[in-house]
């Protein structure tokens, strides 16, 4: 039996999606996951039909908060509930995606001595691995460059699991479904699973400065969805792009994005080239600047920072690289190097090798 535990965002639960559905392929069926309660990977883990058992967590902060304190006492909380989770259902492994709601299970299987393997998707490893790498047998890494933060021996480089609906996008389908009246170059604009608000921003401003030159999708984020703006012929907006999204960014010309190492790697296999607006250091730890400027220098991304953010800055990116189809060309070739492929087939590949077998 295998355990898997990570949610909270996209850059923790897609991963876990694409790493069950290689096991399922593989016959490994009896999978179930630990997530937080009422959590966003509850509603995940009942579209992949695995069984879905919530805990209680809290966040570990760097710095000075009140919430310190209660959330060390959730976590005690969510160790002990892993640990009757973990004692009814005896899995031979658990994997780990990461997130916070993550280090509770790891320390509970951990006291039972049952192997944990966790992956990284970031160049610079967040605090949760940090602290979950201490307790797990082995380390897998989405860049070679994160090994140097670890002490360990036992790091593989797997790259970052994509998603079977990102690997099977295609254009044609993609196209249908946005039904744009007009043959305009398609420009992708995502925040994430939750959406991003200063992105948001400057679509609006956007649409409300100039006419569109090309068909722009617009994932805006639950509860962020504004009906004014979708009155543009050129302009589709979702809050959600849920199993369309790889043939609508298979059809797409320019992603713009966060720089999560997920979203990157959806990039990076589809072969797009990209806008990267990486969170600022004063709403994460850098980890998405890091990413973004690895994509910046090795030819496959733009980046525009987030404090610069606005409607026209936004504008005259996306003009500027379509109007350089040489280096679109390039950016595509170069977006494609730099994702390692089958990254969920050997991460599934190291989980199976802790499954005990009959």
């Amino acid at each position: 039996m295998i355990a898997i535990t990570g949610g909270g965002t996209g850059g923790h639960i897609f991963p876990n999606i694409s790493i069950i559905e290689e096991l399922k392929k593989r016959g490994w069926m009896d999978i179930f996951w630990i997530g937080e309660k009422h959590g966003k990977e509850q509603g995940w883990a009942e579209k992949v039909n695995v069984p879905f058992y919530g805990i209680n967590t809290g966040k570990l902060r760097r710095y000075f908060s009140l919430k310190n304190i209660t959330d060390v006492f959730r976590v005690i909380i969510g160790i002990f509930q892993s640990l009757f989770i973990l004692l009814k259902l005896k899995p031979d492994v658990l994997f780990s995606k990461g997130g916070f709601v993550s280090v509770p299970p790891v320390l509970a299987a951990w006291i039972l001595r049952i192997p944990v393997v966790t992956h990284e998707s970031d160049i610079n490893p967040g605090l949760a691995t940090k602290i979950i790498s201490r307790f797990a047998s082995v380390i897998c890494v989405s860049f070679e460059k994160t090994k140097g933060f670890f002490r360990k021996k036992n790091i593989v480089h797997t790259g970052n699991p994509v998603r079977d609906l990102i690997r099977q996008g295609e254009p044609k389908k993609g196209l249908k479904f946005l039904n744009f009246s007009e043959d305009l170059p398609i420009v992708l604009i995502v925040g994430g699973s939750l959406g991003a608000s200063s992105i948001n921003q400057a679509v609006r401003e956007m649409l409300e400065l100039q006419d569109l030159t090309f068909n722009l999708v617009h994932q805006c984020g639950q509860g962020n969805y504004q009906h004014k703006s979708s009155q543009n012929s050129r302009y589709r907006q979702f809050e959600f792009i849920d199993k369309e999204i790889g043939d609508v960014m298979a059809a797409s010309d320019i992603v713009v994005s966060r720089a999560g190492a997920g979203a990157l790697y959806e990039i990076g296999y589809l072969k797009r080239p990209s806008l990267l607006v990486p969170l600022p250091k004063s709403k994460s730890r850098g980890e998405q600047i890091e990413n973004a400027l690895y994509f910046k220098e090795n030819g496959a991304s733009r980046i525009i920072s987030d404090e610069h953010l606005n409607g026209n800055v936004l504008s005259e990116a996306v003009n500027q690289l379509l109007t350089d189809r040489g280096k679109l060309r390039t950016m595509m070739n170069r977006a494609g190097t730099l994702c390692k492929d089958d990254a969920e087939k050997k991460v599934a590949d190291v989980i199976i090798g802790y499954v005990k077998t009959a």
